[in-house]
């Protein structure tokens, strides 16, 4: 992702400082620095002072010594350790952070970063005739705060839920359906009957492994066409995303395309086709390492394989079986070609599990062979798992989404239980704060690491949550209504903010169109979480310890009552990044 042109207070900042070095700007190392009162902004002289064969403390006082700090954002500059510790003057900061708030208060921290450039990413992505579990949480929550933020930046996004709504998996349920399937159980709990026919079918399978042929054979008939299995197939897909969607709409998850893989099954001889054309693929019979993802790959068959030998990978990507029918990675294959042919997208992100990085390494490798530039990431993370293991849906260990919803909001509705408000809004608040709790357990913390599925932690309500920035915020609303308003922004003197309390706010506020950018460039919406965290949390300190509705002056109320004003916008803005929904009162 490329530098955008400065455009708040830190990137002007680092800019000016960049400008007083005396090297290119380039060359400048910057860091911001949150922790301790010593810095704001620290520059490590290490490379530079062995490129110029001196000691980085010795280069460090010097240069400390003749800097110049006139005119810029800088108070002062000190060496220690062979760092340069720069920091801010007061008024300054509150300053510019003010102007750059103030020019655009509900967009803060947007930017053209992405103008005229277009980012596909695939996420959420369900089989359907499963129910909607824990373990498809992750995919669809951090696909949905990516592309809010990527569109916060300016980027045209493409949102595409890419149904598994094809494959071998739908042979062997339809196999299933016809030896032991309920038309009246069908009806009645859709996904909960076609799990159990999945698991009964993966038991069979284990006494009987005819099975297994009847099930490629009821496959084959879907490719074919076969109005018999296209019917029944149809009639799973509608009562699954008729499912799914009463999720979506629960969690505020919202798609551009959704397109399933059945969309593509008629473009994948095409993508076979070319990658024998092109001498990319040819016919072999495959290592039994390359039976691809959960798919049903003989090793005594003749397939359609890519080798990836050029990009350093041992195992070939598989396109055909045999009986001519599709894999996962063909049909993946057309739907790449679908979207750079339609979309034009500078790159495609993949929100899906860590144990997929091997095949992504293949696909993105078979894409660069068959002509495709656009660059394909992986955006992984780990899996949700159990206490006694991974989720299975083959096992039927699964936990329901929509059960985790509904205890959610019931133990947010205990929260506002004695509360003064009406009962809608009660209502209103413990979907906003359950929902809440839910998304931000998981988006508070770095994305590739594996969560251990827990109830008080998904649905914890204080601490590092939701419940407690959702709270700051309301706490922000209830000062400015008390207060009446803040009165003409023309005439705030900001300058009279420089409590350590307020200017950590000030910094805190100041570092949030960066803690954006950073989670766009490396696809981590915790790292707006993190800030949020950090706000709320001084915010609290500032809350405590500086008098804002009876401040000292009318000026300096003003100015703090704007400050928190600021600082619920804030607020607002990032968990709405995340999408989390705030409200007024709590």
């Amino acid at each position: 992702m490329t530098a955008g042109t400065p455009t708040y207070f830190l990137d002007r900042s680092r800019e000016q400082l960049a400008e007083l070095l005396p090297w290119p700007p380039d060359r400048a190392e910057i860091r911001d620095v949150e922790a301790g009162p010593d810095a704001d902004l620290a520059v490590p002289l290490f490379r530079r002072a062995k490129e110029l064969h001196q000691n980085p403390v010795t280069l460090g006082e010097e240069l400390a010594a003749r800097l110049d700090l006139t005119g810029t954002p800088f108070a002062s500059v000190q060496a220690v350790n062979g760092y340069l510790n720069f920091r801010f003057r007061p008024e300054a900061l509150s300053h510019e952070v003010f102007a750059d708030y103030g020019r655009n208060p509900e967009r803060y921290g947007s930017s053209d970063l992405g103008k005229g450039k277009t980012i596909i990413i695939d996420y959420s992505s369900p089989n359907i005739a499963k129910p909607f579990s824990v373990g498809h949480l992750r995919s669809t929550i951090i696909g949905q705060a990516l592309h809010n933020i990527l569109s916060w930046l300016g980027y045209r996004v493409i949102g595409d839920n890419h149904l598994g709504d094809w494959g071998t998996q739908f042979g062997k349920l339809l196999c299933a359906y016809e030896l032991w399937g309920s038309a009246a159980e069908l009806s009645r709990n859709p996904t909960g009957h076609l799990l159990e026919l999945y698991v009964r079918f993966h038991q069979e399978v284990a006494k009987d492994p005819g099975l297994e042929v009847r099930a490629r054979d009821w496959f084959r008939r879907l490719e074919t066409g076969d109005p018999a299995a296209r019917d029944r197939w149809q009639q799973f897909v509608k009562l699954s995303t008729e499912e799914f969607q009463r999720i979506y709409d629960l969690l505020g998850i919202r798609f551009d395309v959704t397109l399933g893989e059945s969309f593509y099954a008629d473009r994948v001889a095409g993508v076979v086709q070319r990658a024998l054309e092109k001498g990319v693929g040819r016919r072999a019979r495959p290592p039994v390492a390359a039976r691809g993802v959960d798919e049903d790959v003989r090793p005594d068959e003749t397939v359609v394989l890519i080798p990836l030998e050029e990009y350093g990978i041992k195992v070939p990507l598989i396109l055909q079986k045999s009986d001519g029918t599709s894999l996962y990675a063909t049909r993946e294959i057309a739907t790449a070609e679908y979207r750079i042919a339609t979309w034009q997208p500078v790159s495609m992100l993949y929100v899906v599990g860590n144990e997929q990085a091997f095949y992504f390494r293949q696909f993105c490798a078979a894409l660069k062979l068959l002509g495709y530039d656009v660059p394909c990431i992986h955006v992984n993370f780990g899996l949700v798992r159990l206490p006694e293991g991974r989720l299975s849906t083959r096992e039927g260990r699964v936990i329901l989404l929509e059960e985790v919803i509904a205890e959610a909001i019931r133990r947010a509705e205990a929260v506002v239980t004695d509360r003064a408000l009406s009962p809608e809004e009660k209502r209103a608040i413990a979907r906003k704060v359950g929902i809440g709790a839910i998304k931000y357990a998981d988006l508070s913390q770095s994305r590739i690491k594996e969560v251990v599925f827990d109830w008080d932690r998904m649905l914890a309500l204080d601490g590092d949550s939701a419940p407690y920035l959702q709270y700051a915020y309301t706490r922000t609303r209830s000062i400015l209504r008390k207060a009446g308003g803040i009165g003409p922004r023309d005439r705030l003197t900001t300058g009279r903010l420089r409590t350590p309390e307020e200017q950590t706010l000030l910094k805190d506020i100041g570092r949030f169109p960066d803690s954006i950018r950073s989670a766009a460039e490396s696809y981590e919406p915790h790292r707006i979480a993190s800030r949020l965290y950090r706000l709320a949390q001084d915010f609290s300190v500032f809350y405590d310890r500086v008098p804002v509705l009876q401040a000292e002056t009318p000026e300096l109320r003003r100015a703090r009552l704007a400050l928190v004003e600021m600082t619920g916008t804030v607020l607002k803005l990032g968990l709405g990044l995340l999408g989390i929904e705030v409200t007024e009162r709590m």
